[in-house]
């Protein structure tokens, strides 16, 4: 049994839970039978499904440390009611496994890609064997934490089809630019890159791997035909970058003639001109490029190792395509000077992207500068539980960080901040082809709340929500000379 637990009102919709998918798909291809309880989308008597499907074992989903606060109730519910090992994974648990296991106190946890790690569990159990040897799960032996070698990742082309008869995928639709009936589907798995403020270097081992094309398009083929899909946004940390991969799938997206939109999150350097042309004939109209810096001194320094002079040009392509490009930036760096942010200011106003995200960092548990900080910022406490890292997230989602690592007043990070907030918000032509996308997708998704949450939770959703457009305004409106200081202008 996989248990996705729910996650708070105020966050995005839903999204299909692909992690949960794709392992019960993998150990039901290989002779075991895996089902998923999904409390995102849908209240679930959870004493009863114990009882009638009486799991041998039980994992818990956690993508983010926020889904993990319910997941601990759900673990201290199953031991009061199973003896079947209770196994938490996902990006979460793999960042801070011993934190997890004293705090939420699951059995083991699942260290990294779980597909490999649940077959070998699942063999385990069937042929009565212990599970403390099987590479990739972590635990508490008389107190002291055990953490087994982590398996190599494993190549998606053996990968079985999604079974998507596990959840219901009409249940996840959400609003995004030009399409109302969204889904996320993965076509590859992580990125060759290893920057300081990314946990991929140690979830996915800084190696991305691509799913069959063929695969892929019947997934979408199913989305469309069966469920009525309109938009797919591909989760991968960087989309399919093999060409010859992506021009396949580009190809058969072209052939279906679907009335279909989707988008990626790509890196400087791969793309070229042409192929920017055929991804947006195969529908694709938006790309997330992280640039992070405009700054090559600062570039170097985060270990992302693109070539700045790419980014002109590979936006130009696409917006002179009819792509919406979102270029990321990170303000608020170690050491960062008010001089090195005025230039990532400068940079990010050349390009001419339709959006741009000035993100403040967040340092995340299993990423390098979180290792920085734990060494150069004692004054800093780093947070000793669920509930604390939850909280920490929890005032990044909400927009008013607590932390500030560079030479530069908070406020002045903030105001920059929440000036492209406010400018994203509020451009009437931010979105290529679509008049106020974003609030049009901002509107869609309070309407949404309602019916997936309840009036309760559609009216804290709101309060919320009002909460943040009122600290965007009064960043972005009333500190006109941070705004001068660093050219920004609100029209």
């Amino acid at each position: 049994m996989l248990i996705n637990p729910k996650i708070p009102v105020y966050l995005r919709m839903p999204s299909i839970p692909l992690g949960p998918v794709s392992i019960a798909s993998y150990l039901n291809a290989h002779g075991h039978r895996a089902i998923i309880i999904e409390r995102s989308v849908k209240a679930y008597d959870l004493r009863a499904e114990l009882k009638r499907f009486q799991p041998d074992v039980i994992g818990v989903s956690c993508l983010s440390f926020l889904s993990s606060i319910d997941a601990k109730r759900i673990t201290a519910f199953l031991h009061r009611h199973t003896n079947a090992p209770v196994i938490w994974g996902g990006q979460a648990p793999s960042a801070a496994p011993e934190l997890i296991l004293r705090d939420g106190k699951p059995d083991f946890v699942m260290l990294g890609e779980g597909e490999i790690t649940w077959l070998a569990v699942a063999n385990a159990l069937r042929e009565g064997k212990p599970l403390f040897d099987i590479p990739g799960l972590a635990y508490l032996r008389e107190g002291a934490f055990v953490s087994n070698p982590v398996p190599p990742v494993a190549d998606l082309f053996r990968f079985p089809e999604m079974d998507w008869s596990l959840v219901d995928p009409k249940k996840y639709f959400s609003t995004f630019f030009h399409c109302s009936k969204m889904l996320y589907l993965h076509a590859s798995k992580g990125c060759p890159a290893a920057c300081i403020f990314c946990s991929n270097k140690q979830y996915h081992q800084s190696c991305n791997r691509c799913r069959d094309p063929k695969h892929v398009l019947n997934d979408i083929d199913r989305f469309v035909l069966d469920y009525g899909c309109d938009g797919i946004y591909f989760s991968d940390e960087l989309f399919c970058p093999r060409r010859e991969l992506r021009t396949m799938l580009c190809e058969g997206l072209i052939s279906r003639r679907y009335e279909l939109v989707w988008g990626c999150q790509m890196r400087l350097g791969v793309l070229n001109e042409e192929d920017v042309k055929l991804m947006y004939r195969a529908g694709c109209r938006w790309i997330l490029f992280g640039i992070e810096s405009g700054s090559r001194e600062r570039i170097d320094a985060i270990k992302k190792h693109i070539d700045l002079n790419l980014a002109r040009q590979t936006i130009k392509w696409c917006e002179d395509a009819g792509i919406t490009v979102q270029a990321s930036f990170i303000i608020g760096f170690p050491g960062e000077t008010c001089e090195e942010m005025r230039k990532t200011v400068s940079f990010a106003q050349s390009l001419h992207s339709s959006l741009v995200a000035m993100n403040i960092l967040t340092p995340m548990p299993n990423s390098e500068i979180y290792e920085i900080w734990d060494r150069d910022f004692p004054q800093y406490q780093k947070p000793d539980s669920i509930k604390a890292i939850a909280r920490r997230i929890e005032q990044n989602v909400t927009d008013l960080v607590p932390w500030n690592f560079s030479n530069v007043p908070m406020r002045e990070l903030r105001v920059v901040h929440f000036f492209y907030q406010w400018k994203d918000f509020a451009g009437k032509s931010s979105v290529r082809g679509d008049s106020y996308g974003i609030l049009k997708k901002m509107a869609q998704d309070a309407f949404n709340r309602i019916f997936l949450h309840g009036f309760s939770g559609f009216i804290f959703g709101t309060v919320v929500s009002v909460k943040q457009f009122l600290t965007v305004f009064f960043y972005s409106h009333c500190f006109p000379r941070i705004l001068k200081k660093y050219g920004l202008r609100l029209r």
